[in-house]
């Protein structure tokens, strides 16, 4: 139970520092929504002209998936880039895309025997949603390094 608590008040924030940096605020609000709402928009259009319901539902279950998995993510790598250094750094990047890949994973599995929802839909929609998130978050965070100058 102690190695919880020491984990819990490693990540916590402290009083003098915030969670996300502004930069980080106004990045996240333009691209990540614009993104969200295109994947869905875009999506939606494309799924009921041509998918049945089952597809639909499971491809929208595998979008959201990975996008609250995208959110959690991007808000613990960029904490880590601004308060800590960069081994802590690379190690909760690195830690973030494995632990995000194993969820998914077991999310998808849950999903596939319980639930019986179209495997193709999921797929299509974890596909499209992880890769694109990734992306994004690629981009940010090498131009942040580029302009840190490392």
């Amino acid at each position: 139970m102690s190695a919880l608590a020491e984990a819990i008040e490693l990540i916590r924030p402290q009083d003098s520092e915030r969670l996300l940096s502004r930069e980080a605020t106004k990045y996240f609000v333009v691209w990540f929504s614009a993104l969200t709402v295109v994947l869905y928009g875009a999506g939606s259009i494309a799924l009921f002209q041509w998918a049945e319901s089952s597809y639909r539902i499971a491809c929208y279950v595998g979008m959201g998936l990975c996008t609250v998995t995208s959110l959690f993510s991007f808000i613990l790598t960029e904490w880590a880039i601004e308060h800590k250094s960069n081994e802590l750094f690379l190690g909760v990047a690195l830690g973030s895309i494995f632990v995000r890949l194993f969820t998914l994973l077991f999310a998808f599995a849950i999903g596939e025997f319980l639930l019986k929802l179209n495997v193709m839909g999921m797929v299509t929609g974890m596909f499209v949603a992880y890769f694109s998130y990734l992306v994004v978050e690629l981009a940010y965070f090498h131009k942040k390094q580029l302009v840190r100058g490392q």
